[in-house]
């Protein structure tokens, strides 16, 4: 057995125990763990050859797959950093995403490269057919070709545990993402910590239903990859998609987000009629499960045994707290108590920990904590600070994680969340700021201000809302091609629910746009 200090580390673990042990399913073919550190290997050799040096960035552009997966491992391997950007994006994002942290090499489905805007990477490697794309300034390489070529890496290099490993991007409250630079040790403590709690063995088949890109839906991969289970990628959200792969693949765990409870509880019948017997645990994350809902799911999965986690989390951190399958009862506003290894403090604007009921800033330390904001160095000072509890002698050997989050703590040590500061919207399970819908509008030059807003909706998390002022005396009759221009040029869960149009948009004493105001006006009708 190696130390787990590396992504490939916990590759040639697996390998090695369960070299012929089925490791990914991807519709109708499986791969083993063979499969796995030999394609890997083959691709890391090949970028190696492309010139990807120690440090560099790697894009990976594509549906999740197996080669997204490989991809991953490879990038590691060869001792750079891997990007998973959302294949959501329209090409802008992307052409935002490969600049802002300098990508070497962009692996991807050859749609999404042949979209790329001019110039975008030097060097590419396409999956399916050659793609005939300006985004690409340099060498295009078929990636089944290089996968299936045997090769294996020209020099090894050593990869340490501090080391970058992958940058989530995530929404700031700026308008712009932001990278979060996630370190080798990020990556498998996180792999470690789920695969504790959820106590995953190698028996266990976990469907992958959250995007590779999405920092639970990574961790998916790594706590599968750690234990030796397999995994099983689901890309359908359709309805029926999602029971048909629980069922299909016998899947004892799976994690989701709201809205994909949602989906699977349109089919309540059929689960009625034949339970789910081999599900194990259900994980939630990225925002809280209305309580009707948990109550469904509670009444026809826990009678078949299934135990029910809800967990909290941010990018800046992966994971925080987690409440027990037991504790279950208090319901979905409580966000448990810290994972392990973990300390969470609740802190008030003085820099002091809350007492018990007292409302505060969650505030993460422990070693999940991430690295801070690829090249910015403000925000990174801002969310990433000392601890505020450590003795004056020690107030610089850590950084501690500011989640922007308000919650409480009960007499029991309990947290329960109380809401965000900066007016996040999150909605299918996506986290972005006003500032990026706003901005996203504004640019297709019929809107001169916005105000984009999240109102809450069962289903989704929030409905994206935006009160607009136009450019040139338009009307009601743009409406529609501004919502196009949205759907064109911007992820669909970015794109309003809703537009209204005003003359002008009330604005605070200090001449900035009235946020609380309008989004309270609009509510109140």
């Amino acid at each position: 057995m190696y130390p787990e200090f590396t992504l490939h580390d916990l590759l040639r673990n697996s390998a090695e125990l369960y070299p012929g042990k089925t490791a990914i399913v991807d519709g109708k073919a499986e791969y083993t763990y063979e499969d796995m550190a030999r394609q890997s290997s083959a691709l890391c050799a090949a970028l190696q050859d492309a010139g990807v040096e120690k440090g560099d960035r790697v894009g990976i552009l594509m549906e999740k797959s197996w080669e997204a997966i490989v991809a991953m491992l490879a990038a590691s391997q060869a001792s750079a950093a891997f990007v998973n950007l959302n294949p959501l994006f329209k090409p802008r994002q992307v052409s935002y995403v490969a600049k802002d942290c300098d990508v070497r090499v962009m692996i991807g489905d050859s749609d999404k490269l042949a979209a790329m805007e001019p110039g975008t990477t030097d060097r590419a490697f396409y999956k399916g057919d050659r793609p005939d794309s300006e985004g690409v300034s340099g060498e295009l390489t078929d990636l089944a070709e290089v996968l299936q070529s045997g090769d294996s890496p020209r020099e090894t290099r050593q990869v340490s545990e501090v080391d970058l490993g992958t940058i989530l991007y995530t929404s700031g409250s700026t308008g712009m993402p932001k990278g979060v630079s996630t370190s080798q040790r990020n990556l498998v403590v996180g792999a470690q910590i789920v695969s504790t709690y959820l106590e995953n063995t190698k028996e266990d088949r976990i469907l992958s239903a959250l995007p590779l890109n999405f920092d639970a839906g990574l961790n998916q991969f790594t706590t599968a990859l750690r234990v030796g289970a397999t995994l099983a990628l689901q890309r359908s959200r359709l309805p029926g998609d999602l029971l048909k792969g629980l069922r299909r693949h016998e899947i004892t765990g799976v994690a989701g987000v709201p809205p994909l409870w949602s989906l699977l509880l349109r089919s309540v019948k059929s689960i009625e009629q034949e339970p789910l017997m081999h599900l194990r645990y259900i994980s939630n994350t990225g925002g809280r499960i209305p309580q009707a809902n948990l109550d469904e799911l509670r009444r026809l999965l826990e009678p078949s045994g299934t135990k029910i986690y809800l967990m909290y989390g941010l990018t800046e951190a992966f994971r925080s707290t987690y409440l027990p399958p037991e504790e279950i009862g208090r319901g979905t506003e409580c966000i448990g108590k810290a994972i392990p290894d973990t300390q969470i403090m609740v802190i008030n604007k003085e820099g002091k920990e809350c007492a018990p009921g007292e409302v505060g800033e969650l505030v993460h330390r422990g070693p999940t904590v991430a690295m801070g904001y690829w090249g910015k160095e403000e925000a990174t000072r801002k969310a990433y600070r000392p601890n505020p509890l450590a003795p004056p002698e020690l107030l610089d050997m850590e950084r501690v994680v500011y989640s922007g989050d308000n919650v409480r703590r009960d007499e029991e040590g309990f947290l329960y969340f109380i809401g965000r500061e900066d007016g996040m919207i999150k909605s299918q399970g996506y986290r972005m700021s006003p500032e990026e819908v706003e901005n996203l509008l504004i640019s297709s030059g019929l809107v001169h201000e916005a105000c984009a807003f999240g109102l809450p909706d069962p289903d989704l998390g929030h409905q994206v809302i935006a009160v607009v002022s136009l450019k040139d005396g338009g009307d009601e009759s743009v409406v529609e091609e501004i919502r196009e221009y949205a759907a064109k040029n911007g992820p669909p869960y970015m794109v309003p629910k809703a537009i209204t149009i005003q003359d002008d948009l009330p604005k605070t004493g200090s001449g900035k746009i009235d946020r609380k105001g309008i989004s309270n006006a609009y509510t109140n009708g």
